[in-house]
């Protein structure tokens, strides 16, 4: 267990950039994972040269939404809550969180996977399909409803292990995902002729592996938590601090869901062209999003540890730094994503209509990158101090309160043109909201600390309220 104490040591003492980044960049490798993941299906199919190929998957991808949003009820939730307990030396209290939280995911999935069995045709004539793009869409859904609960799990049980700083066995359950569906994919897709199908039975069968990989590392003894059943207490104080901070987030990816159906359904309007375009402009644009969540997600079990501890100045400087790298990162991407937007979106599908879609995409995404990093930031600094409010608000402004009305409103009077800025316009508005949430919550960190300083224990304060955050 000396690997363990050596992580809790780290985030409680070690110096603020060393510790973010060693806690990040297995966290950033694991994004980059998921995302050559997610784009492993698309490449493959995009070589059989069939624009209703790729818009098929597309168009399923409101479902992967929905599953990522169970996985994260859990993941985001208790991760920032076994964060919080980690920080104030609550181990029995964590692993009672991790274990009522994962076996709950289990049984959700269960009833997600019954659900999108029953009511697989509405579904699909809900998400925008064509006479064309229907069957493709079909078999691709049809395989993915079925191993439902293998992918919640794989999300679950890697924001449990990042909760505890083990960021590199996270990123190596994620990458095992990946190295296997990679081998799958051109194996179905290209040489079975299994098309979408095969696509989707390649994902699955690397979440079941990534899975595996978890359950060994919390079986072998290599986690400070368990997944052992007497540790199983499902109950209301549990539920409510994960579901405070974990329902906002999965509340999010369900919005998404809903409103990338809107969006699918308005691209459909230009033709099933542009949302094969859409589908791989989303897929490019990743790239930097990804790698920001990553980091900003690393970031995560630092700022929920040494709030939990109470080092609010710790806490404090952890979160300029990863604000300032968050942001150089979406800048290197901006000069990218305008230098060599067209040739990224080509490597997938060659087709030149598409291409168009993609790039135009891609250039308007570039206006909003450099305030992404401080969105992200300030998302997940709300979410490791259990500020379930102000998340929410992000999270939920970001889409829903922003996204929707400009989506209704801008391609109706700008055409194809205002589909593209929707999103940019969202994510800079919502950035601006942020900011302006932060303000009382830094206010409030710097009245913890001089609470802290007045009292004669420094920056190790540990008042009242804190006792009231942490479920026991």
């Amino acid at each position: 267990m000396n690997d363990v104490k050596d992580r809790l040591e780290m985030m409680e003492r070690g110096p603020v950039m060393q510790s973010i980044l060693r806690l990040a960049l297995p966290t950033m490798l694991g994004m980059v994972v998921q995302m050559v993941y997610n784009m492993t299906d698309t490449y493959f199919i995009g070589q059989m040269g069939d624009p209703a190929l790729v818009a098929g998957i597309s168009l399923v991808m409101p479902l992967f939404y929905i599953i990522q949003g169970v996985g994260n009820v859990f993941a985001v939730g208790s991760a920032s809550l076994i964060s919080r307990q980690l920080g104030a030396k609550k181990k029995e209290s964590a692993r009672e969180t991790c274990a009522t939280a994962c076996y709950t995911t289990v049984i959700l999935g269960g009833v997600m996977t019954l659900l999108l069995l029953l009511f697989r045709g509405p579904l699909l004539d809900l998400i925008g399909v064509s006479p064309v793009t229907r069957q493709p869409a079909s078999d691709y859904f049809g395989i993915i409803s079925i191993f439902v609960i293998p992918m919640v799990l794989t999300v679950t049980l890697g924001g449990q292990l990042r909760s505890e700083g083990a960021t590199s066995q996270a990123t190596a359950g994620t990458a095992l995902g990946l190295i296997v569906n990679i081998i799958l994919d051109p194996i179905l897709i290209i040489y079975l002729r299994m098309g979408t199908a095969g696509a989707a039975l390649a994902t699955v069968c690397g979440s079941v592996c990534s899975v595996a990989f978890f359950l060994y590392v919390f079986l072998r003894g290599r986690s400070v938590l368990s997944l052992s059943p007497r540790y199983f207490r499902p109950g209301k104080a549990v539920y409510a601090e994960t579901l405070k901070i974990g329902g906002p987030a999965a509340l999010s990816q369900i919005v998404m869901s809903g409103t990338s159906i809107l969006s699918n359904n308005i691209a459909a309007s230009f033709g099933d062209e542009v949302v094969a375009g859409v589908g791989v402009y989303l897929r490019v644009g990743t790239l930097c999003l990804m790698l920001l969540m990553g980091l900003t997600t690393g970031y995560q079990p630092f700022a929920g540890y040494n709030y939990g501890a109470g080092s609010y100045a710790r806490l404090k400087k952890g979160f300029r730094t990863t604000a300032l790298l968050a942001t150089a990162v979406a800048c290197v991407f901006d000069l990218l994503f305008l230098l060599r937007g067209d040739h990224m979106i080509r490597f997938f599908i060659d087709h030149e209509p598409t291409v168009r879609v993609g790039s135009m995409m891609l250039r308007a995404l570039c206006i909003a990158m450099p305030f992404v990093g401080l969105q992200l930031t300030l998302t997940v600094t709300f979410q490791a101090l259990g500020k379930s409010v102000s998340a929410m608000l992000i999270t939920l402004g970001r889409q829903l309160i922003f996204y929707v009305p400009l989506l209704l409103v801008l391609p109706d009077r700008f055409g194809l043109t205002g589909f593209a800025f929707a999103q940019p316009a969202a994510d800079i508005l919502v950035t601006f909201l942020a900011v302006i949430l932060s303000v009382s919550l830094f206010r409030h960190l710097r009245g913890m600390e001089a609470a802290g300083r007045l009292a004669g224990m420094g920056d190790r304060t540990h008042t009242n309220h804190l006792e009231e955050e942490i479920v026991q």
